[in-house]
This record gives structure tokens, C-alpha cells and sequence, in this order.
């Protein structure tokens, strides 16, 4: 099997020779920022914003980002190059941006302390493991577990560190497998899951949460589809009591596109219905990336 090539440090090397050392604040301390993009018939989606995210993430949380936002973008399309070589026309990659805030001193004490590790790789789109929450729609319960409070870090920015929302998804797991957590902030409004910005459709609008949540690249593409066809956006607080007002619900995510939810807490919602507000978005962010995410999935 062919290995596929990754970026690390300023060099290439083989993706199964990456390697982040114990010592790296990265591992010791969960302080490390990445970013995620991908391809669409295995062209590049808007890297450049992407990294600027990244950019903009380092700089607020006083990262060293030794390379430029040229080099970022450019050794990563190298990357999407070669590793679509192997790829079947149906395939995609998603693509890997990540800093770490460097070396932990309590480690390695004497001597000069080694900077951040910095690695771009990318892996192949596993679209098999979305399938049935393409189809069916996705379940979502509320855990115990709350969001990260922006006291803590800026939860706009896309942190390394998501132990809560691990915490999270095996909490609903172990009471409904198959479940998703979606997480209450400190004043129990509803904010993202694990992996998703999260959309509810009432009365027409759509609403999305305002506050503690990252500031989604797949959400700004629904906030461009939605105004070029029509449909009204608001950024709100959404209580838990608005969930027995929704007509639909639905994800958005870099890798996977647009889900339905087809439950929160056990209350159903329409999944899939050809005049929802979740298909006409799926028609225009097909136009927009030429690919149906959705179709992609679904074979």
C-alpha cells in the first residue's frame, strides 16, 4: 500500500512517520490549534480561508506560527496533489493544519527549548461511517457535561483540547448508543456537538447559537447559502424549551457538509422532506462546491 505523504516541521515525510514528541506542550498540556479543509471532486475547498483562520487562532492565543500564510497553503496543496493519485473518482481528503504551542520546560530543562510542531497531512474521507445519519438523520441528547466557557479559552477559536466533548459523546453513548451530544452552555442555551455547528428551522428561520461556539467554516458557507437563496439566518440564544417549536434541524460540518437531525432529547423532527429548508441548502452547497455531500455519501 502506497503511504501517503504528509508535511512536518518544514519537511515532507511519510503520513505513518508523523509524530508529535512527549515533551510538546501539544501532548503534555492538550495546547495545540488546528484546522480543517477539504476537497470536492479532489480540488482544494477555500484553503486560503482556512489558514487565515488558523493564522488569526495563533495570533490571539500568542502561538508561534513560523511559516507564512503562502507556505501553509501551498505545501498543502502539494500534499492534496499527490495523495488524490490513489483516490476512486467518488473519493475526497480532508486536509490538516496543526500548531502546538511547543516544548514543555519542566521536560526538557537544560539547554534551548525546540518551538511548536507544526504538520499539515491529510487522510481520505471515511463517508461509509455517515451514511446512516445521511439517511436517516442524526440523534442528539443533552448531556450533563456543559460547554467550554470562553473564561477558560476562546471557544471561537478550533483548540486541540476537547476533552469535554469526549466526555460528552460517551455520556449520551452509554445511555443510547448511536447518540450525539449536544452541549448546554453555562447559561443553558444549546451551542454545537462535538464535530457540527447546529441549525434549528422555526417558523421558516433558521436559527443558529450566537455565543460560546467555534466560529464554523462550514457555518459561514450556510450563512452565504442562505442568504443567496432566500432563507432567513438569525445568530440567537436557543433554550432547551424552543426544541418542541422546531419544524427541522440539522449539522453543518467541514468534512461531511450538511446532516439532518432526526431527534434532540427523544423529540422527533421531519428528516430528509423535499421542501425542507435542509434540502434546499443541499442544493446550493452543490452548486457551490460542485458535489452533492450528501449524494457523496450516500453512494
Amino acid at each position: 500500500m502506497v503511504q501517503p505523504i504528509a508535511w512536518l516541521n518544514g519537511q515532507q515525510t511519510p503520513f505513518d512517520q508523523m509524530a508529535v514528541p512527549v515533551w510538546d506542550l501539544g501532548v503534555v498540556a492538550g495546547a495545540a490549534i488546528s484546522e480543517m479543509a477539504r476537497t470536492y471532486g479532489h480540488v482544494p475547498f477555500r484553503l486560503e480561508e482556512h489558514v487565515q483562520r488558523l493564522a488569526d487562532s495563533c495570533e490571539e492565543l500568542g502561538f508561534p506560527l513560523p511559516y507564512d500564510h503562502a507556505t501553509m497553503v501551498t505545501k498543502a496543496t502539494e500534499l492534496v496533489v499527490e495523495n488524490s493519485k490513489p483516490l476512486g473518482e467518488s473519493d475526497d481528503l480532508g486536509i490538516v493544519w496543526f500548531v502546538t504551542a511547543g516544548a514543555n520546560a519542566t521536560y526538557l530543562a537544560d539547554g534551548e527549548l525546540p518551538g511548536p510542531t507544526v504538520g499539515i497531512h491529510t487522510f481520505r474521507l471515511p463517508f461509509h461511517l455517515w451514511k446512516s445519519s445521511a439517511s436517516d438523520g442524526v440523534r442528539l441528547r443533552i448531556p450533563h457535561v456543559r460547554q467550554a466557557s470562553n473564561s477558560v479559552f476562546p471557544v471561537h477559536r478550533k483548540v486541540r483540547n476537547r476533552l469535554h466533548w469526549w466526555l460528552a459523546d460517551r455520556a449520551v453513548g452509554a445511555k443510547d448508543s448511536g447518540c450525539r451530544a449536544l452541549l448546554l452552555d453555562d447559561l443553558g442555551f444549546l451551542t454545537e456537538t462535538s464535530t457540527s455547528a447546529f441549525y434549528a428551522v422555526i417558523d421558516g428561520t433558521i436559527l443558529s447559537p450566537q455565543r460560546n461556539v467555534l466560529d464554523s467554516m462550514s457555518r459561514r458557507l450556510v450563512e452565504e447559502g442562505a442568504a443567496a437563496i432566500g432563507l432567513r439566518l438569525e445568530l440567537a440564544d436557543i433554550p432547551v424549551s424552543a426544541i418542541h417549536k422546531m419544524d427541522e434541524a440539522f449539522l453543518s460540518s467541514t468534512p461531511v457538509g450538511l446532516l439532518p437531525v432526526q431527534s434532540i432529547d427523544g423529540n422527533a423532527l421531519s428528516v430528509n422532506q423535499p421542501d425542507s429548508v435542509f434540502r434546499r441548502l443541499i442544493a446550493w452547497w452543490a452548486q457551490a462546491t460542485a458535489r452533492d455531500p450528501l449524494k457523496q455519501i450516500l453512494g
